[in-house]
């Protein structure tokens, strides 16, 4: 869509659509990570000043080499078969890694390749693979069927709370300090956040009793806790859940009822030498 406005602008002119008829819950909307502090800072650098943006995690604008791995696979998945995948000189071109994994996906997308529509839930071939990663990692079944690929985490936790929130009074439990899409969206979407602290002490955990305080808390002022999100490991906290935390969350969320949501994309990102990565599926199995 298009937003055309005219060259000369005049303030007189009531428009309509406006402060006052645009989506309430847009103009409550606030995300942090792209909000006053950088649009002051952008001011900043155009006038001269030496800014480091650390607001996203953003690491090739500060100098991160993308993984060539990736990139390669890619190239192969878009080019035409004559040009990639089938080129007689492919093998002084790219890895013989890199082929074998192109034409396996190639086979997966058909003959339609990369520009078509593909399932809602996304390609079945990848979503065996995502199965298989999880069943490796948890030793617990995972299903293809029950697995969703999206544009990114963002447009995942978008996704999931656009189904759970269905009032004005149903809310999400989430970590305090949060990474700000889970208070952006649940406002754009007209629903109510109910934070719980994590306590810096003890290495940036959740007590069970803070748990139910604010649950108790929220359900007194009739709010309807339908859903509970952890970041694990944390954004912005860095921290790691270890096995009995992780069980209490879980331990709780099913004796109330409430929908957890695994935030855990940053698994990988442990830098702590005795801190291990247990995911709240694997846990929740037990």
């Amino acid at each position: 869509m298009t937003i055309h406005s005219n060259d000369v602008q005049d303030e007189d002119v009531e428009y309509t659509w406006n402060e006052s008829t645009m989506s309430q819950s847009l103009r409550r909307m606030q995300y942090a990570v792209r909000g006053e502090v950088v649009t002051k800072a952008e001011s900043l650098r155009a006038e001269g000043r030496d800014i480091i943006f650390t607001n996203v995690g953003n690491p090739q604008a500060v100098g991160q080499k993308p993984i060539t791995y990736y990139r390669q696979v890619l190239a192969l998945c878009d080019l035409p078969n004559a040009c990639g995948v089938d080129h007689p000189d492919i093998h002084k071109i790219f890895p013989s890694d890199v082929i074998a994994r192109a034409k396996e996906y190639k086979a997966a997308m058909g003959p339609a390749g990369t520009g078509a529509y593909s399932h809602s839930q996304g390609i079945l071939a990848f979503r065996e693979h995502v199965a298989h990663f999880i069943e490796e990692r948890d030793g617990h079944a995972a299903h293809p069927g029950n697995i969703f690929l999206t544009n990114g985490a963002s447009t995942g936790i978008n996704y999931i709370l656009q189904a759970l929130l269905s009032g004005k009074d149903d809310a999400v439990m989430i970590p305090i300090p949060q990474y700000p899409i889970y208070s952006a969206l649940i406002t754009l979407l007209g629903g109510r956040q109910v934070g719980y602290e994590l306590d810096e002490s003890m290495g940036w955990a959740v007590t069970k009793n803070e748990l139910e305080k604010c649950l108790r808390n929220a359900r007194q002022n009739g709010i309807n806790v339908k859903a509970m999100a952890i970041i694990n490991p944390g954004n912005p906290t860095g921290q790691v859940l270890d096995r009995k935390p992780l069980q209490a969350i879980c331990r709780f969320c099913s004796d109330n009822g409430i929908v957890l949501l695994a935030d855990e994309v940053y698994q990988r990102n442990i830098y702590h030498p005795n801190k291990k990565f247990h995911s709240a599926k694997n846990w929740r199995s037990k």
